[in-house]
């Protein structure tokens, strides 16, 4: 039952961009936005790795199609784990990945074999590209990136968990760093597999490269789409806000 003053509101949280390099370089500003309002979904979080490059591009482009993005950054921690960063705002996420930027190794990579690394405006033009290969894990541990995540006001869930490069597929566990522990769980019927001694809330998204990966994997319910909703229904107020669309 939905209460009174909140609307619902279809998400996908963990979104890439041309930026990523194992994303599709058609995932610019436009394109996302009409597959998003195609599929109905009004509110989702820009997630390139190691890098907020194009969050700013695409809050400014996707608010005029009525879709709301909170800016993000999965961040590949030395122990090979994938964790996603959310932020109040786009100054705060860029001061983040200007912090992780210099924690990444200083190796170039050939884009033809390893996938285009591409800044984008709002016209879907692309206006440079990233040397620096972002699809390497940084040095820096998981502790260290919560610390950091934390410290800007942002919250952090472990991305794609049961998966290459989740928390529990590498290291077998999930560790107590928050109560609960904020999760996304790629599949249903792995939900067994997780731990019972760690409280838990699960987020569900596309993690879409490209544009047909892109889905209303979540549905929110809130008085606006703002960052503090968006963390007070993932961390506080979960059973009853949150709904997940196992697709």
């Amino acid at each position: 039952m939905i209460g009174l003053g909140l609307k619902k509101f279809s998400c996908d949280f963990h979104v890439h961009t041309c930026l990523s390099p194992c994303a599709d370089i058609t995932m610019t500003p436009r394109a996302v936005a009409k597959v998003l309002t195609e599929k109905g979904i009004d509110w989702i979080a820009v997630t390139d790795h190691n890098s907020a490059g194009n969050v700013r591009t695409f809050m400014k482009a996707l608010t005029l199609q009525g879709i709301k993005v909170i800016p993000g950054i999965e961040v590949h921690t030395a122990e090979d784990v994938h964790l996603l960063a959310y932020f109040p705002d786009a100054e705060t996420a860029e001061d983040y990945s200007s912090w992780l930027y210099d924690k990444i190794p200083d190796i170039s990579i050939d884009p033809e074999k390893f996938g285009y690394q591409l800044f984008v405006n709002e016209n879907d033009e692309f206006i440079g590209m990233e040397e620096k290969w972002l699809g390497q894990p940084a040095n820096v541990k998981i502790h260290e990136a919560i610390q950091e995540i934390l410290k800007r006001k942002g919250i952090f869930a472990f991305a794609h968990a049961e998966r290459r490069m989740g928390i529990l597929y590498q290291l077998g566990f999930i560790p107590p760093v928050a109560n609960p522990v904020l999760v996304e769980v790629a599949f249903k019927k792995t939900l067994h597999e997780f731990p019972s001694n760690v409280a838990i809330n699960c987020l569900h998204s596309s993690d879409a490269h490209s544009l047909n990966m892109l889905k209303p994997s979540m549905v929110v319910e809130c008085e606006r789409r703002t960052f503090e909703a968006f963390k007070k229904s993932l961390l506080i107020d979960y059973e009853a806000r949150v709904r997940i669309n196992w697709v």
